[in-house]
């Protein structure tokens, strides 16, 4: 078995499970925000940038913010529910669009007004996070920039181990923003870390004016906290490591290539959250 056939097999087992669950409707577009996602995925390597393509849909009471390969993933189950349910005609992706690091959703003002919720896969389960929207923001009203033709201004907070500066748009009366960020005088438009590893940027924003829906999984989750997640995923991460590392000395490929693919999966801990 050749490594891209090994990650391809990962890739199937990650796509039967999801998509066993089913899929219901919350809510409705209104518009729809697409975001550039900029990261290191290695903390302690700064060429390591990533980017990634992410998805906000504005409902009229709630929010639902997701990756390249769950927004398309997700639309495609919806519309074809029969298509769908037989694993012999599941179309995935060889290799993932979207980077581990940013496989989740994060649903606002759900299953109730004022709370956020975090949904993610990892070790043949579904995880959920419920916490409330509380962001301690700082304004500098005397700072303004430019982005994407908007005017900005500056805002601060610290979240989860890390300070975060962000951009919002007042003219753009939509109070949310990229991942669980949100409670700003208008739409935040760019947000990073003050370590530069993390950097959500807007790429554009539209109003839907045709009926795309805002849907989401159901069956059973997991509860558990946010920093229980991240010692969750970190653990994970772990034994798929071990597991490629098992099956690579079994298929016995050049150690070159057997270095690069474990230390691309090592490389894979610069998680947004830190605890």
């Amino acid at each position: 078995m050749r490594i891209k056939h090994l990650f391809l097999l990962f890739f199937l087992l990650f796509a039967f499970d999801t998509f066993a669950q089913e899929l219901q409707p919350v809510d409705s577009t209104k518009w729809l925000c697409t975001y550039n996602y900029e990261f290191l995925q290695d903390s302690t390597n700064r060429s390591s940038l990533k980017k990634d393509q992410m998805f906000l849909q504005i409902g009229s009471h709630l929010s639902k913010y997701t990756c390249f390969d769950y927004y398309v993933r997700d639309s495609t189950r919806y519309f074809n529910p029969e298509k769908m349910r037989d694993p012999s005609q599941v179309i995935v992706l060889p290799v993932s669009h979207s980077n581990p690091l940013s496989l989740y959703t994060v649903y606002k003002n759900y299953p109730a007004k004022g709370l956020m919720f975090f949904t993610a896969f990892a070790d043949t389960k579904f995880y959920k996070v419920e916490q409330p929207m509380r962001f301690d923001w700082s304004l500098d009203m005397k700072k303004d920039t430019v982005i994407l033709g908007y005017s900005c201004q500056r805002a601060f907070t610290t979240y989860a181990g890390r300070n975060w500066i962000a951009w919002y748009a007042p003219q753009i009366p939509i109070f949310d923003g990229p991942y669980k960020f949100n409670g700003l005088p208008g739409l935040i438009v760019k947000i990073s870390d003050s370590a530069n590893m993390h950097s959500m940027t807007l790429n554009s924003i539209k109003k839907i004016n045709h009926n795309q829906l805002i849907t989401m999984r159901t069956g059973s989750f997991e509860d558990v906290t946010a920093e229980d997640y991240h010692k969750i995923m970190k653990n994970y991460r772990l034994r798929l490591y071990e597991m490629i590392k098992s099956a690579l000395l079994v298929q016995s490929p050049g150690e070159e290539q057997k270095a690069k693919v474990l230390n691309g999966m090592k490389s894979t801990n610069n998680f947004i959250e830190k605890f």
